[in-house]
């Protein structure tokens, strides 16, 4: 918590992202056409706004943080429209060039820079899913991380989190500071941006960072992704009485060993 206020000061990490519901498959070459829509990602969504609410409820201030291109401010003007105070762009083009590492490296280089205690990163990606940055960033930083995160209560320097576990709910304590995984605000009423929020938002000044660390590389590799060529077998039995139809589905299950 800052010295001064004795407030929590939180730091949400998110992404600009393809749309998902703009995103189709070429029949031919079953590559996905991304299109030119970006947004913010799914679970960071949650995150911005599990981290406003933690603010509302227990006081503090929120700054956004995201490595990416210049696009990338349209997401950090939604979660200053959402409630967040301020906001930070890591100046990094080629962010999807580099693996999950270095990004996380570069995304805790400038954390270093802050007093925050508490960081909050969405569950994983809509791109690319593997949700490893939020664990590499408590892990650089020597901080505990939690996962599958829903809410989040705070209590002097514990927190509270109520976590989605495999099969069950969950509720586990850890002390600050941390790093949490949200997985949604289910808990509590989604937040959303306001009409005054965006007129806020315009007037405040989204600082441009360099990246901490030079050289960044990439230790993993993958290709594009591709759609699976999925083969379709059935029967289709037409113009048979409905007894009939019935009579052979049942033998089919019986050959296939499925009853």
């Amino acid at each position: 918590m800052s010295k001064l206020s004795g407030q929590l000061d939180i730091a949400v990490i998110v992404k600009q992202v393809p749309d998902i519901n703009s995103i189709t498959v070429d029949p031919v070459t079953h590559r996905p056409d991304l299109g030119s829509e970006r947004v913010m990602n799914t679970y960071d969504a949650y995150a911005v706004g599990e981290a406003i609410g933690i603010k509302e409820r227990f006081g503090g201030t929120v700054t956004v943080i995201t490595a990416g291109p210049s696009s990338a401010r349209e997401v950090l003007l939604r979660a200053l429209a959402t409630g967040a105070d301020e906001a930070v762009l890591i100046d990094l083009p080629n962010h999807n060039d580099i693996d999950s590492l270095s990004t996380a490296r570069i995304l805790a280089a400038e954390i270093r820079k802050h007093g925050f205690e508490l960081i909050l990163a969405g569950q994983s990606t809509d791109d690319y899913e593997m949700g490893q940055v939020g664990p590499q960033v408590a892990e650089l930083l020597g901080w505990p991380h939690v996962s599958l995160v829903t809410h989040v209560e705070v209590e002097g320097r514990t927190l509270t989190v109520n976590r989605d576990a495999e099969a069950s709910k969950e509720v586990v304590e850890t002390s600050l500071p941390a790093v949490l995984m949200v997985l949604s605000g289910r808990d509590r009423p989604q937040k959303f941006p306001t009409l005054r929020g965006m007129m806020a938002a315009k007037k405040k000044t989204i600082a441009v960072v360099e990246p901490g660390l030079n050289g960044q590389s990439r230790r993993l590799e993958w290709s594009d992704p591709v759609a699976i060529e999925r083969d379709v077998k059935g029967t289709i039995l037409k113009d048979v009485p409905a007894e009939q139809a019935a009579a052979e589905l049942a033998a089919w299950l019986r050959e296939q060993k499925l009853v």
